[in-house]
This record gives C-alpha cells, structure tokens and sequence, in this order.
C-alpha cells in the first residue's frame, strides 16, 4: 500500500472533527479499521464513538451547531490547485467590437431566469430556518438585491417563527418572512432580480404560499420536491422545551418526542440539550 492510501485511510475512523483516533497506523484502505479490532482497545475511534454515543457522533459538537461550517476530509487525489488556467482574450462578447469601448466595465452580464431579469448570472440557495440564515440573512438580502439577483427565503421559515399567527391551521402573519421580504426590497430598484419564498410539505399545509403571494405580495414561489443539502430533510436544532413543543404543534417532526414526560425529564435534567426538528421530504 503506498504511504498516502494508508495516511488517507488512517482519516475515516480517525477525526480531529471528533476527537478520534486509531489504535494502530497501518488501517484498512477500505474500512479505515485497525488489522485487528481487539475487544479491550483503549483507544476511541469513530467505529467505538457511535458504538458508545450512536446518532451522537453525527453531531460531534452540538455546542458549536449554527456557528460553525465543515470541511471534507476526503482525499481527491486531484484538485483545482494541479492547474495552471492561462487567461487570454480572443474575442469579445457582451460589448460593442470597438477598442474604446470594449473595457470589462461595459460588458452587458445581464441574463434572464424564469423571465425574471437579472444584473448578473447569479442566483443564491435557499436560506431558511437556521440561526444561520436567521442571522446573516440581512447581508444576504441587501447584497443580493443591490446586485440585481435573486434570492431566495428557504424553508421553515413561518412554522419556526415563535411570533407566527396561525388560523384555522393556516399562518396568517409572521413577522420573520415579512422582515426577510422587506429587507431585501429596502434596496431593490423593483426591476433586476426578486425575492423567492421556497416553501415545503410543512409550508404548503401552514399555507405559506398563499400568505406570502396575498399578504407580501411575493411574485416568486419555489416549490421544494427535493433535499440538496442534506438528505434526511431539513433539519434544525431547538434548545427550548416550550419552542419544540410549539413547532411539534405546527405540523413538523421532533426528535426526540418533546410531548413525552419521560423526554422533558431527561431534558430538564441536562441528559441532552437539544431536540432535532425535521421537515418532510417531498415526494
């Protein structure tokens, strides 16, 4: 086996990600394991990890769950830096053939998307319930909008909002999709580009859509019938009892049971701290 394979596969069992290792150097190239898996191994690795913690190792550090982003640690054996890529200007496209005039500056970047007219070929991802989203979603949709491109409202939002009003199990108002459509729309010129409210199996039964097209007066709906980043469905994490009570109550599913008086005994006890919210996938 050649030094890197076996430096590469020393990684699957072994994470600074979780604090894991393996008890010898020499692993497996397929399995990441040890030669031999002997029963009173001291060491931990990621194979012991979810033995000991199961779904647990999913989530190394819940602490640091919205305020931290990852990185693969596979091994591509190629990658973007092995290339040298020469610039070099043949002919010109989106400007007048004209010495004086065909400068970057001039270059016509403008394209079309569903109709919608945009300053350039850029739309974002959908940002929706996270704290993440929550968070930085003011940049996003200034950003966007004084660039003329479109961006996009993910899923969850409403159903997430502790503030939402719901009537005869339909949101009426909520006060974070409106915050959300009115601050990219503080710098929108009303031409390039738009604001899109994705909306999910929860949202369509909430009535998001229709709140949002009647009420916001929002042009563009984007139907979810898939998952793109993670492919469990959506997922949050709630660290209040009463709220993942009240979002169990809007329709979504929550890990563990927060209505179980045996869950909100472990929970009040410190024996986990978060529950996991999860919507639907559309199928």
């Amino acid at each position: 086996m050649s030094e890197r394979v076996q430096k590469n596969s020393s990684y699957l069992n072994g994470k600074s990600t979780t604090g894991t290792t393996t008890r010898v150097k020499d692993t497996s190239s397929v399995s990441g394991m040890c030669p031999i898996c002997i029963h009173d191994c001291p060491v931990l690795c990621e194979i012991s990890l979810s033995a000991f913690r199961g779904r647990e190792a999913l989530y190394p550090e819940p602490v640091q769950f919205v305020a931290s982003t990852a990185a693969s640690l596979k091994d591509w054996r190629l990658d973007w830096s092995h290339f040298n890529i020469q610039g070099g200007l043949f002919r010109v496209e989106g400007v007048e053939e004209n010495p004086d005039v065909d400068i970057f500056q001039n270059v016509n970047t403008a394209t079309k998307v569903g109709g919608i007219l945009l300053k350039l070929p850029i739309m974002t991802g959908a940002f929706g319930s996270t704290e993440v989203a929550h968070k930085h979603w003011d940049g996003l949709a200034t950003g966007a909008a004084l660039s003329g491109l479109c961006v996009t409202i993910g899923e969850n939002v409403s159903g997430m909002d502790s503030e939402a009003k719901i009537t005869n199990g339909k949101i009426t108002y909520s006060r974070d999709l409106k915050r959300r459509v009115e601050s990219y729309r503080n710098f929108w010129d009303g031409k390039h580009g738009d604001v899109v409210v994705q909306t999910n199996v929860e949202d369509q039964r909430l009535g998001v859509d229709v709140y949002a097209l009647s009420k916001l007066e929002v042009n563009v709906i984007e139907r979810k019938w898939g998952q793109g980043a993670k492919a469990i469905g959506g997922e949050v994490r709630i660290r209040d009892l009463e709220k993942a009570i009240l979002v169990k109550n809007r329709g979504y599913m929550v890990i563990p049971d927060p209505e179980d008086p045996s869950v909100q005994e472990a929970f009040k006890e410190g024996v986990f701290k978060t529950f996991e919210r999860h919507s639907r996938v559309g199928t």
